[in-house]
């Protein structure tokens, strides 16, 4: 497959993060199988990082981590980019270097920066959930609802934003809209399994660490009395399928019945969901397989760099982050262990990689849509 070469100018933000130091990767991967079509001119991480060189911040995090968990695989900087210097997040910077970015930033960061970057033209592809609810703001997975890159050509600022969904959510979703273009879906329970990632570089403390090392956690946060990750779970998929465009419809009228239960559990990456699904039909262990096996996105969503060949992989076990969560290079959804509960019900495990098919893997995809839609790439 051959692509345009470097034809945009490319930033990352939140670049020394855990999803951020991902996109960097995904850079690479792009460079190496002669894919690319962006120069990466600027990367951005925090003020403690600011000034130093990526590569020696990337082996820092990486070591932090390796450091606290005996499992934890560190990741390398991509030579070709360790020696960039990481900037200060500063918007007239960052759109003087770059036409496109992908943020990795934490929400409270991008509801500042990102609004300032779209003023200036910069076009964001965004992991924060600040936006996700911005009714002209489309809430992605490619493979699921290309059809709302659309919603940018109506969009007013000069750049325009694409966001991506929670990561649980993307491991799911994928999954509930091959099984709707064959049968009506009543209910979905959702329990989750979610590695450590996830929760960014703060895994790194003695804190976190000494409290998940052998156990299993919630995500439940006090102060707030509720756990963010179960709600973006079951309201999320509302939007990207299509069924609501504020928060307030999704709550208020689910068009599924979602019901999310999460963990965390001590593992480096992907995030293993158990899903009980219910229909209005009978349904069979066989035919439901067949569905998931064979489905297929639209061709223009197959023909992207960042797309894999098969968005769903159906395996006979249950999957495993260690054996399944790189396939697609961590863009496929494993799916395993289908098993009729009755006439209408099913249960199944999904697996994806959090930081890739839930994160800035998805938001460069996303970006590589809206290129396509340009005739760019």
């Amino acid at each position: 497959m051959t692509h345009r070469m470097s034809s945009i100018k490319l930033g990352i933000l939140g670049a020394t993060g855990m999803g951020g130091r991902d996109a960097v990767l995904h850079q690479a991967e792009l460079d190496e199988s002669g894919e690319n079509y962006a120069d990466l001119e600027i990367v951005t991480g925090s003020p403690s990082s600011a000034g130093r060189k990526l590569g020696e911040v990337f082996q820092e995090k990486e070591e932090n981590l390796s450091g606290r968990y005996g499992f934890w695989q560190p990741q390398e900087c991509p030579e070709k980019y360790g020696d960039m210097t990481v900037k200060e997040l500063d918007a007239e910077r960052i759109a003087e270097k770059a036409d496109y970015v992908i943020s990795a930033l934490p929400s409270s960061v991008a509801r500042e920066i990102e609004p300032e970057l779209r003023d200036r033209g910069v076009n964001v592809f965004s992991n924060a959930s600040e936006f996700r609810w911005r009714e002209e703001v489309p809430l992605m997975i490619p493979e699921v609802n290309p059809e709302d890159i659309e919603m940018l050509e109506d969009q007013e600022n000069p750049g325009k934003q694409v966001n991506n969904p929670n990561c649980t959510t993307a491991g799911y979703v994928c999954v509930i809209e091959a099984l709707r273009r064959e049968f009506e879906v009543k209910e979905v329970d959702l329990v989750t399994m979610q590695s450590i990632s996830g929760k960014g570089d703060k895994v790194a403390s003695e804190d976190y660490s000494s409290r998940i090392t052998g156990n299993a956690i919630d995500d439940w946060d006090r102060e707030s009395n509720h756990n963010g990750e179960e709600i973006k779970s079951e309201i999320e998929p509302q939007k990207i399928l299509g069924f609501a465009r504020t928060r307030e419809q999704a709550l208020e009228k689910p068009e599924i019945d979602i019901n999310a239960q999460t963990t965390r559990i001590p593992s480096q990456y992907g995030h293993l969901e158990s899903v009980r699904i219910e229909f209005d039909e009978r349904i069979s262990e066989e035919k439901i397989s067949d569905v998931l096996d064979s489905w297929r996105p639209d061709s223009k969503v197959r023909e992207l760099p960042s797309s894999p060949e098969n968005p769903i992989e159906v395996i006979a076990k249950q999957p495993e982050p260690r054996e399944n969560v790189f396939t697609g290079k961590g863009m496929t959804v494993t799916v395993g262990d289908i098993r009729k509960i009755d006439e209408k019900r099913i249960s199944l495990y999904s697996l994806s990689h959090n930081l890739r098919r839930g994160a800035t893997w998805t938001a460069r995809q996303s970006m590589e849509l809206y290129l396509k839609e340009k005739e760019i790439l």
